[in-house]
Formats: structure tokens, sequence, C-alpha cells
């Protein structure tokens, strides 16, 4: 009896650690409606009130209550596929809210499975769990019950908030530029001129792909209903293609307030202008992010397409300015520091001397910046190995 409770046991918590996975995958090629994820939610919870409902299961054998703890296991397991399935549909608040407490009714009964001993018989850990599950059960459903936008509006939204976050950064950088024109003078301002009018532009730019995109989208999903079907229905079906689409709003929305906070770090001289580049330079990629989820529906001949990838272009030329600019601003700061040192000055042991630390200096900054690349590249071979086994 001992063996088969453990071992029952252990392919229970096995189970949990395979809801987990299910629950957690980056991409799900199911589609699930909110009335079906509630279903599947309602009769779970049904299946856990009916056992903490029996007056007798605290006192029944083992065998029995494993056989209850195994049919709650697959209840949980069909949960986690419709809430994970259901979730590119929600708001990301929502699908965060809901995701994070089908987690957390997951975890739940895991630890409690592992918990487990002889002598507590699977009677008070497993029961105190058990309650603590019906309730988290009931979290989801209400969390569900309280999603009512539906993908169309979600869509929409989530442009409207790129496109917000985009004017907000354009207002903000040109308020910046107005105060360092009466703060500054001589190469500070004129650093601030090159960078916060390139970032003008840069936004100025992204904004005009946000609205080409947006109408862009409109066209596609016009274009699909004329097979029938809402829009909503049109961007279900097409689940990941929409995650991809909100995925890159959100990192352009996110790239424009970035931007900001770098250009006046680097402006003020608290920033470096790596940085700016480096944000500049994602910027860019999260806009080709955009234009190449709206070329996999768009008609090639349709105008709003042609716009989209005019301004993608326009884009890519500010990027660049922006990145020049900075070069050039770097190069101006560095040069008036070196134009304070008179090396004419120095004794011939004062310039060895120098010139050993300079090299040291150098030797650190190659070692220090090989040391970074292969960081880089392992982020990026572990992400991408990510991507691919979700896919």
């Amino acid at each position: 009896v001992v063996s088969t409770q453990s071992t029952e046991a252990v392919v229970s918590t096995q189970s949990t650690g395979r809801t987990l996975y299910i629950l957690n995958k980056p991409e799900c090629d199911q589609t699930c409606t909110l009335d079906e994820c509630k279903a599947a939610v309602s009769n779970a919870e049904n299946t856990v009130k009916n056992i903490i409902m029996n007056q007798r299961w605290c006192v029944l054998p083992a065998a029995d209550k494993l056989s209850d703890l195994h049919q709650i296991s697959h209840e949980m397991s069909i949960v986690a596929l419709c809430v994970r399935a259901t979730m590119p549909s929600l708001s990301s608040d929502k699908a965060g809210l809901v995701h994070n407490s089908s987690e957390k009714m997951i975890q739940t009964f895991s630890d409690a499975l592992e918990g487990i001993t002889i002598e507590d018989s699977l009677s008070v850990t497993v029961d105190a769990s058990v309650r603590q599950l019906a309730s988290s059960l009931q979290d989801i459903v209400k969390q569900c019950a309280k999603e009512n936008t539906n993908m169309d509006n979600i869509v929409d939204q989530e442009m409207a908030a790129t496109a917000s976050a985009v004017n907000d950064a354009a207002a903000r950088i040109q308020e910046m530029q107005n105060n360092s024109r009466q703060k500054y003078s001589g190469i500070e301002l004129e650093v601030s001129e090159k960078i916060l009018g390139s970032c003008t532009d840069l936004m100025s730019s992204v904004r005009e792909l946000i609205i080409s995109s947006a109408a862009l989208q409109k066209e596609i999903v016009a274009s699909s209903q004329g097979s029938g079907g809402s829009a909503t229905e049109f961007y279900k079906r097409h689940s990941r293609w929409t995650e991809g689409l909100l995925s890159a709003a959100k990192a352009v929305g996110w790239g424009a307030h970035t931007l900001v906070g770098t250009a006046d770090d680097v402006v003020s001289g608290t920033g470096k202008f790596e940085q700016l580049e480096v944000t500049s330079h994602e910027i860019a990629a999260s806009t080709a992010q955009l234009v190449a989820a709206s070329r996999v529906k768009a008609n090639k001949d349709s105008p709003h397409f042609g716009q989209v990838i005019g301004a993608s272009k326009s884009v890519a030329n500010a990027t660049a300015t922006v990145v020049a600019a900075s070069k050039q601003c770097m190069k101006l700061t560095e040069d008036s520091k070196i134009v304070g040192v008179d090396y004419s000055q120095l004794s011939a042991v004062q310039v060895k001397r120098l010139d050993m630390e300079m090299q040291v200096k150098i030797l650190e900054l190659e070692i220090q910046l090989t040391e970074e690349r292969k960081k880089l590249t392992n982020m990026r071979k572990m992400h991408y190995h990510g991507d691919e086994g979700g896919s």
C-alpha cells in the first residue's frame, strides 16, 4: 500500500509538471473561446467541490483518495490548455491575471502532492490543498467573466495605445529641446540640438508608420469579412499572427518611451551615446516586426500597404540619422575633453607612464567587449531555441 501510494503520488506530481508546461508554452496552436474556457473551469470546480463536500473523504482509504487526485490532475490539465488557448483573445492585463491564477492553482496542488507523507495518509495536506484549489478555480471564473472586450477592440486599443505613446514621446522630446535651448550653450547646445532633432524626426517617422499600419489592419480585416465572419473571429482564427501584431505594437510603444529617457540622459550628460544607438535600433527592429506582420496578410497592390512600406523606409533612414548624430556628438564631446590636455608639457617619464596606462585600459576594454559579446550570443541562442521549441 505504501509503495502504491508513493508511486501514484509521484505520477500525479509529474502530471502537474506537464500541466505547468502547457500553461507556459510560448505559443499555442489551439484556440478556445471564453465560454469554452469557463465550461472547463466549471467542470474542474464541480469535480473538486464534489470531493471536498464528501463528508467521508478525509477518512477514505489512500487508494480511493489517489483516484480522486488523478481525476483532479486531469481536470487541471484541461483547464490549463483552455486558459492558454484563450489568452491570445484576452487583453494583456486580463491574460496576465488569468495566467497567474491558473499557475497558482496548479502550483498549490503540486506543492501539496510533494508534501504528502505516510503519516498524514493524504488527509490533512491534500484536504487543505483541494480547498485552495477550489478557491483558485473560482478566481479564474471571475476573471474570465470580467473580460468583456472582444479581440477587435483589443487590436484597435493596442494600436491606439502605441500611437499615443509615440505622440507623448514626440511632445516630451520637443519640450526637452525647448528647455535645452535656454539652459545650454556652445558644444552642449550643439549636442542637444543634433540628438533631440534626430530623435524628433525618428518619432515623426514612427508615427506615420503606426497610422498607416492601423489603416492597413482595418483593410485586411474588412477584406476578410467578404467571406463572412466578424473581425473578432478573424483575429481568433489567426491567433498566432495576431499575437505577433500585438507584440510588435507594444514593443514600438515601449521603444518610444525608452528613447525619451535615454535622450534626456544623454543630453544632460548622465547617459551614454551607445545606449541611444541601441534604443534606436530596437525601435527600428520593432517597426520592422510590425511591417512583417502586416505583409503576411496584406494585399501587395493595396495603397495602404505601399504607405506602410514607405513609412518603414523612413523609419530606417531616421534611425540611421540618430546613430550618425550620436557618433558625431560623441566625437565632439571627446574632442572637447582632449583639448584641455597639453601633452607637450609632459616629461618623458610621464608620457611613458600615461602610454602604459592607456594600453592597460585598452586591453581591459577589449576583454570586456569580448565577454559581453559572448553573453549576448548565448542569450540570443537561448531565446531562439526557446521560440523554436514553442512553435
